[in-house]
């Protein structure tokens, strides 16, 4: 409700276009595509874009192409006034996928990790209309406190639970599989002592767990319908083969991290001495960040102890709180308290191996030059000289990573054809065992 001055004063006549408030790079992988079909010159998105009736800011246009640059999916061709740009192979398989690409990003690297079951579930949950968590237990008042320790007990037994066979992952994301699975296999569990339709087995747990049953149907047709579009554009072999690691959620936070990059937040721990009370994200833009209110990482942030490992975090949204005066003349915003969405703490090797760009320094690796690691923790590193330690083991890493990017290029490139899968799968299976080696080091 607003008040008729507030909407002749604040409020537009009408809303603006969905090309100037939406995502754009989507549309600009789409472009892309159409033009290279044409001419093999490149693509200027801006110049294309411009003849739109209304066209979109060309600083939106820019950002778009920038993120795309950082997901791998295009590459830039010719600067200056005339930007150019053309689709890598990764953005080729992008835009045949309706989906966002980042989304996209998170299961073509789950179809190489071979643990696709888990990224198909991620996928879907960040593509549905709403979260399959609710608040509250459905016809029980006063529940709220009953439905997070229902929701709790799913994610402390489930998926990359404390006691999970394929390691140990806290996330919101992460806990939205251990959901899914528990939700998906009410009815297999329950079918040998019940005559229920196999719906109703899972609405009824649903219930009890203080799940969307709606919400988890849809997130069910999604995966569905994301299958299919693998299997169009001939990324996914079989099953078994493409699910080698599906119970793995240490190789599933890595296909978090390929997608979501460069949405990453380092843990700001509290200081007495900074007079700072309880722990925050800290973004790539600088921004102090508390998680959602919803987000099942958000105690563990808050009751951070001051000392500790570095921590870092995997985000899927970044959204501000606005408080407003209650003077209809107060212009001037009061509080702007920015908050992140669908939290997942990851490894630092994950990030190294499925972030951006890195770069060897000394005795640490330099990611997009942000993000800072340490190879060597001897006390060496604490002075100035170079320990031989360090630098050995920022080589070996980065080539790994060299190693790992070309076993992506050739999975995206030429599939698993016949004549040479066995190889591949050879090959890949090396170098997915050496990652999560170095995934287990770091946990």
């Amino acid at each position: 409700m607003y008040t008729e001055e507030f909407v002749r004063s604040k409020m537009p006549r009408q809303t603006s276009p969905e090309i100037m408030r939406t995502p754009l790079e989507e549309m600009i992988l789409q472009v892309c595509l159409l033009e290279e079909q044409i001419s093999s010159a490149g693509t200027s998105p801006v110049k294309f874009l411009a003849n739109a009736p209304e066209p979109p800011p060309e600083t939106n246009i820019q950002q778009a192409c920038s993120h795309l640059q950082e997901i791998g999916a295009l590459l830039q061709i010719a600067s200056g006034t005339d930007e150019l740009f053309r689709l890598t192979p990764l953005g080729y398989h992008l835009s045949h996928l309706p989906m966002d690409p980042k989304v996209g990003k998170i299961l073509v690297v789950g179809c190489v990790l071979q643990c696709i079951e888990p990224a198909l579930t991620i996928a879907a949950t960040l593509s549905a209309s709403k979260s399959c968590w609710l608040p509250f237990i459905p016809g029980v008042q006063n529940s709220r406190r009953e439905a997070r320790e229902a929701q709790a007990d799913l994610i402390r037994d489930g998926f990359g639970g404390a006691s999970w066979s394929g390691g140990c992952v806290k996330g919101d994301l992460i806990a939205s599989i251990a959901a899914y699975h528990a939700w998906s296999s009410a009815a297999s569990i329950a079918a040998s002592s019940s005559k229920s339709h196999p719906d109703k087995l899972r609405r009824r747990f649903a219930t009890e767990h203080a799940l969307d049953h709606n919400a988890m149907t849809d997130i069910k047709g999604l995966r569905s319908q994301f299958k299919d579009a693998l299997r169009v554009a001939g990324l996914l072999q079989s099953s078994e083969v493409d699910n080698i690691h599906g119970n793995d959620a240490l190789l599933t936070s890595c296909c978090l991290v390929a997608g979501l990059y460069p949405n990453i937040a380092t843990l700001m721990r509290p200081s007495r001495a900074k007079k700072i009370r309880g722990g925050r994200l800290i973004t790539k833009d600088g921004d102090c960040c508390r998680p959602s209110s919803s987000s099942f990482q958000c105690d563990r942030i808050r009751n951070a102890s001051e000392g500790g490992k570095d921590a870092y975090a995997v985000y899927h949204g970044k959204h501000l709180t606005i408080g407003a005066n209650n003077d209809v003349h107060y212009d001037e915003r009061t509080k702007q308290d920015s908050f992140l969405s669908d939290i997942s703490f990851v490894s630092r090797f994950a990030i190294l191996l499925f972030g951006g760009e890195i770069e060897v320094r000394k005795n640490c690796l330099v990611v997009d030059n942000w993000l800072k690691f340490k190879v060597d923790d001897s006390d060496s590193s604490k002075s100035d000289k170079v320990s031989d330690k360090g630098q050995v083991n920022a080589v070996l890493i980065n080539e790994l990573r060299k190693e790992l990017d070309h076993v992506l290029l050739r999975h995206i490139m030429k599939g698993r054809v016949d004549r040479e899968g066995s190889q591949m799968d050879d090959e890949c299976e090396r170098v997915i065992q050496v990652v999560r080696q170095l995934l287990l080091f770091s946990g």
